[in-house]
């Protein structure tokens, strides 16, 4: 660049400025395509559990970051001025964020012509003193809240009824929400409504430990221990099942087997012979060091740090060890995928963990070009 005799870079600011205008404008258009990719859940096919959880891997963001990203871009979608106000370059990312906090339809046009001359602090402080309002106006609804349970006296089912404050029910409802899509989306895609999904989400929160790490599982095992190794027979019949006669997928129970108290039940002639009790589940202390290494799910992108189970790189039963090199952290999602939707997991926990999908590609990372070939975009 040519410098003047005074010293002065000649023409720097105005090439500053085009390049912020430029970024402004290109990162519209990846806010945008968030939104599509999102509306679409195509994150779903690389096995993320959101947006946020795809895009914090892939381009090597905070999961707060993507958070922000996600929440901003869906927020665009309904302030059209605004969102034409940052592609021009007339607001910055920091201006922007607080801003869509806050801002309505009816407000669009007038934040637009107003925030670009505001400091993003004092959006900041505007965006507190909205949320503030809303909580005020939540402390009236507090004295109605309330919960009850009872029996019906015919039928053998339990009834509850209850009334929350906005916040306290909507806390409980992202809890129930969550805890549903950890259960899989199996159940969704095969069209079981969503009061039964969320029921279930209820009866599991309620009932798992305080932790937030689900109860290990007691597998009752009606003799081929095949199943649990993994060598049942191609053909014929198999006994994989629950102490009520429930059928199970073999993949399932050796998946709940995975950190699991196992109860042998063997069979001769059809009449039971023995019973025997073989611990498989991972001691508490290595369930404190595992979750001091691993921070949560290892799935790339996941963020989900509570109903996480602890899962067998190579299984027990195929003589894998219940040992820090053998074990990770998935939640319940990524761990039935891995059982169930035939991903799997290669790798060291602690060194070069990786995760492919049943087409056998590696997901979680992007294709990125050789430094020797791509284009320098600095001097």
């Amino acid at each position: 660049m040519a410098v003047p005799a005074d010293g002065k870079p000649s023409g720097l600011t105005d090439e500053m400025d085009e390049a912020v205008h430029s970024m402004s404008a290109i990162h519209a258009r990846f806010l945008y395509s968030v939104v599509v990719f999102d509306d679409r859940r195509l994150w779903e096919r690389d096995g993320a559990t959101s947006m946020s959880a795809w895009l914090a891997p892939r381009y090597g963001l905070s999961k707060r970051t993507a958070r922000s990203t996600v929440r901003v871009a869906r927020a665009l979608k309904r302030l059209p001025r605004i969102e034409q106000a940052y592609r021009e370059g007339r607001l910055s990312w920091d201006q922007l964020q607080p801003l869509t906090r806050y801002a309505t339809p009816e407000t669009d046009a007038l934040l637009a012509r107003k925030a670009p001359s505001m400091r993003p602090a004092a959006l900041v402080r505007e965006a507190k003193r909205h949320e503030r309002m809303r909580r005020r106006d939540a402390e009236e609804a507090y004295r109605l809240r309330s919960f009850a349970m009872w029996p019906d006296p015919e039928l053998p089912v339990m009834y509850v009824e209850g009334a929350l404050p906005a916040e306290q029910g909507e806390a409980v409802r992202r809890v129930l929400v969550k805890r549903m899509e950890e259960m899989g989306r199996e159940e969704r895609l095969a069209g079981v409504p969503y009061e039964v999904r969320m029921a279930d989400a209820f009866v599991e929160v309620m009932t798992s430990e305080q932790t937030g790490r689900a109860a290990p599982a007691t597998i009752v095992v009606h003799a081929q221990a095949e199943v649990i190794a993994g060598a049942e027979p191609a053909a014929g019949p198999v006994l994989a099942e629950t102490e009520d006669g429930q059928r199970l997928a073999s993949e399932t129970v050796r998946r709940l087997a995975c950190d699991g108290r196992i109860l042998w039940l063997t069979e001769s002639d059809g009449r039971p012979a023995g019973i025997g009790r073989q611990g498989r589940a991972v001691p508490g202390a290595m369930v404190r060091a595992l979750r001091f290494r691993d921070q949560g799910c290892r799935f790339p992108g996941c963020e989900r740090t509570t109903w996480v189970q602890a899962h067998h790189v190579i299984h027990w039963a195929n003589e894998g060890p219940t040992t820090m090199d053998n074990l990770v952290l998935l939640c319940s999602t990524h761990h039935r995928m891995i059982h169930e939707g035939g991903w799997q997991v290669r790798g060291h926990p602690s060194k070069d963990l990786r995760f492919y999908d049943p087409a056998d590609r590696q997901v979680g990372i992007r294709a990125l070009p050789d430094p020797e070939e791509a284009p320098g975009a600095f001097p």
